[in-house]
């Protein structure tokens, strides 16, 4: 349940954070936020990351469908793992389901959120590509760094006894 309250509350953030700044930007493309470091610019984009498969939206729609069934899957199995490794799947579930939602609705994602050092920038992006990517590392990072801690993933009935 955990997992889903999470997905849930990111898919919020990432809707209302979208419609917040489209209709507070939308005539003027942005603003400057904090020193030309951070800026409010609007970007659509019809492709994933970086624009990849932007031509190919039908496949980007299904690839997208697939990987968030594959998250409810892994949703299932994690159901006893520790609550952060929940909290961490619940964070890519929601984002996945945020920019699937502007894809379904729009035919394209909503980013606002451009970041950089003068002409060095990084791809502009929104709540559900911070939450994706913030999910995936410290999910990464915990099967990296406690490689024997995923046996509390599973079932504690299937868990063989010592």
């Amino acid at each position: 349940m955990l997992l889903f309250a999470v997905a849930a509350l990111i898919v919020i953030l990432d809707q209302a954070s979208k419609r917040i700044i489209w209709e507070a930007y939308k005539y003027q493309g942005g603003a400057d936020v904090l020193d030309g470091f951070l800026r409010i610019t609007l970007s659509k984009n019809k492709g994933a990351v970086f624009g990849i498969l932007s031509n190919f939206k039908n496949l980007l729609l299904v690839v997208t469908i697939i990987s968030i069934g594959v998250l409810i899957f892994f949703a299932y199995r994690m159901r006893f793992a520790p609550a952060r490794k929940r909290v961490y799947l619940g964070l890519i579930l929601g984002g996945a389901f945020g920019n699937l939602i502007d894809r379904l609705a729009a035919g394209e994602v909503l980013d606002f959120i451009d970041m950089g050092i003068g002409g060095y920038r990084w791809p502009t992006y929104n709540v559900a590509d911070i939450a994706v990517t913030v999910g995936a590392v410290l999910l990464i990072a915990g099967y990296l760094l406690h490689p024997d801690s995923h046996r509390d993933d599973i079932s504690p009935a299937s868990r063989e006894l010592p």
